[in-house]
């Protein structure tokens, strides 16, 4: 299952969640109805036991109860990720922290993104919990939040960690986010009714409705109060049971994905030990991975491990048993020798061999393996060579450039810095104009950023850029406002391919978090009403090939043959420049997720029509993937 079938399975997954959401609310519906006709024929009222009238009114009820209580939630995790870890308990990790463990998780965070082409998530530590668990939360890629409890951070060595923050970004990857914070919302919206009972049965204690005053008053008020004290213990009755519903649909969603998580956690990382490590922690805990904080239980299907135990725990456990987890990732690990195991990587290593030795004319880069379909293969996944490379690349970025994107100020001053030599002219001076507009002492940042940009790599810039989005974050509304203003008149002065990048990115990952700006309903299921968009997209990734632009075309329209429209054509290359792309962009934006993967492929193929990929075509193809939200990972295209 590749990216594009997982995020259609997410969905698929939200209609499963909401026929069993309706099925728990009619279940609900009826169980209260019944409570209340047995209540009115203790009270000596005759009639049927079915009452439309009486049903109408129940339903109404009960549903507009669970209703608020499901909208409320999910209003309070409107922000994303940041608004969950925050309920949590979590603090905001800051970039510039000094403590060794907070650094080495942010390395790791960073790490990956860089690895996988997604955004830095906001990364959160829970100080409180002193046992090993963490969490991805957020209702899209540019909202997300990564949580680590300070158990995790104290007792996890780096390769634990990784496996831990893999499991992590997986989750991430195949859209589960989403479905968890809608999650949260129907448990606690079944949730509101156990707490109306509870309201009714304190009320009549509070109120002095327990108390017996007279023989009259036992008579007649006092049997009424025993009946709304009855039908109080019963709201009660019938919450909790909702509430084991809810968990029983949190647990039928959870526990295949954990598996699916951690087998992708090993893919990424090539480390089935560092994974397996950290679950052999847990389970050598008195606690486990449990999560003293009060909302554990609504949250529980967020976690690495779960995070709440009950009597219950098998019948509706979030999470496989922990041994279970070990034993298919590191059978070594878990005491299980298995030749079958033994047998099965064994021929992963002799075909892995095999693979290497095989010559292909279509590879790419000198690299026989690297095909087209390969680098399509990669979008929305992470494999191990990508996350070498990536921290092999952060290695090698200087210090004082790393440090600059950690800070808000400085990441403004960095981004200046990078429009400035990865432009055409590549200026190595801070420009008079662009001085008289900085604020005191921001130039001389600027000018000192600028000399280790040109004495360094080109293919740092675009990491740079991303590694100081979560800084940029932290600005407030004016400040923003005059960075966007100063990046866009950069832009327009450099008109480069990276300023255009650098601009896509910014639109995608940092304006969604200024603006309430919507992700664009769905408007295409197919090539043939983007006749004109693919016209200009393909020509534009024509003329940047040093290939011949009619072949990086032709080479463009061959994955997509059998479904593109009569109207596609070449461009002339004043046709087809940034303006009308960024236009077009926009459009594509709007496709269905297979359209999505044919405009993938067919722009691969132009661009690696030549056999290789140059820097210009790496920058254009992330800003165009990361705009329509098929992320090409960057070290795929080396």
């Amino acid at each position: 299952m590749d990216f594009f079938e997982a995020q259609d399975r997410a969905k698929r997954n939200t209609g499963k969640l909401v026929f069993l959401y309706l099925l728990a609310v009619v279940g609900i519906v009826l169980s209260v109805y019944l409570v209340v006709m047995v209540l009115f024929y203790s009270q000596g009222v005759s009639g049927s036991i079915w009452n439309p009238g009486l049903l109408l009114v129940v339903s109404s009820i009960v549903f507009m109860v669970i209703a608020v209580g499901t909208l409320f939630r999910i209003a309070q995790l409107r922000k994303g990720g940041s608004a969950v870890a925050e309920m949590l308990g979590g603090r905001k990790l800051e970039p510039s922290t000094t403590d060794l463990a907070e650094k080495q998780l942010m390395n790791v965070v960073e790490e990956m993104s860089i690895a996988s082409s997604l955004p830095v998530p906001d990364i959160y530590v829970l100080d409180n919990e002193e046992n090993i668990n963490a969490f991805a939360a957020g209702l899209t890629t540019q909202d997300a939040a990564v949580g680590v409890t300070r158990g995790a951070l104290e007792q996890l060595n780096r390769d634990e960690l990784q496996g831990v923050i893999a499991h992590e970004f997986s989750h991430i990857f195949n859209g589960d986010m989403r479905l968890n914070i809608r999650l949260i919302g129907i448990l606690n919206g079944i949730l509101l009714i156990h707490i109306m009972g509870m309201i009714v049965i304190r009320s009549m204690f509070y109120s002095g409705g327990m108390r017996v005053k007279s023989s009259k008053d036992n008579n007649g008020g006092g049997k009424s109060k025993l009946v709304i004290l009855l039908f109080g213990l019963a709201l009660i009755v019938i919450g909790y049971i909702g509430m084991l519903f809810g968990r029983m649909i949190q647990s039928a969603i959870s526990r295949q994905r954990e598996y699916l998580a951690d087998a992708a956690a090993v893919q990424y990382t090539r480390n089935p030990d560092g994974l397996a490590g950290a679950l052999k922690k847990i389970s050598q805990s008195a606690n486990g991975a449990e999560i003293q904080d009060g909302h554990s239980m609504e949250m529980s299907h967020l976690f690495f491990a779960s995070s709440f135990s009950s009597f219950f725990d098998k019948l509706y456990s979030t999470h496989p048993p922990i041994e279970e987890r070990i034993k298919a990732i590191s059978p070594a690990l878990s005491g299980s020798n298995s030749k079958r195991v033994k047998n099965i990587r064994q021929k992963f290593q002799e075909d892995h061999v095999s693979g290497l030795k095989q010559k292909s004319e279509s590879g790419v880069a000198g690299h026989p393996a690297l095909t087209p379909e390969v680098i399509l293969a990669t979008i929305g996944t992470l494999n191990g060579n990508n996350v070498t490379r990536a921290g092999k690349l952060l290695h090698e970025i200087p210090d004082p450039l790393k440090k600059a994107a950690h800070e808000p100020l400085t990441a403004e001053v960095l981004i200046y810095a990078l429009l400035l030599t990865a432009s055409d002219t590549k200026e190595e001076t801070v420009p008079e104009w662009i001085d008289n507009e900085l604020e005191e002492g921001m130039a001389k940042q600027l000018q000192e950023l600028i000399s280790h940009l040109i004495k360094g790599e080109r293919k740092w810039h675009l990491p740079l850029a991303e590694l100081s989005f979560p800084a940029l974050r932290k600005m407030s509304d004016t400040q923003y406002k005059s960075f966007r203003e100063m990046v866009r008149k950069l832009a327009h002065e450099s008109e480069s391919i990276f300023s255009f990048a650098v601009e896509k990115l910014i639109e995608r990952q940092l304006d969604t978090a200024f603006t309430k700006t919507k992700d664009p309903e769905i408007r295409h299921h197919h090539l043939k009403t983007l006749g004109e968009e693919i016209s200009i997209l393909l020509s534009a990734l024509s003329y940047v090939s040093d290939e011949d632009p009619e072949s990086a075309w032709q080479a463009g329209l061959k994955p997509i043959q059998k479904v593109i429209p009569g109207n596609v054509r070449l461009l002339p290359e004043d046709q087809c420049g940034i303006d009308q792309l960024d236009v077009v962009i926009d459009e594509l934006a709007a496709s269905a997720n297979p359209v999505k993967k044919y405009i993938a492929s067919a722009m691969i193929h132009c661009v690696v029509a030549d056999k290789k990929i140059t820097i210009r075509e790496k920058e254009l193809l992330r800003a165009i993937t990361v705009s329509i939200d098929c992320p090409i990972p960057l070290g795929a295209m080396d």
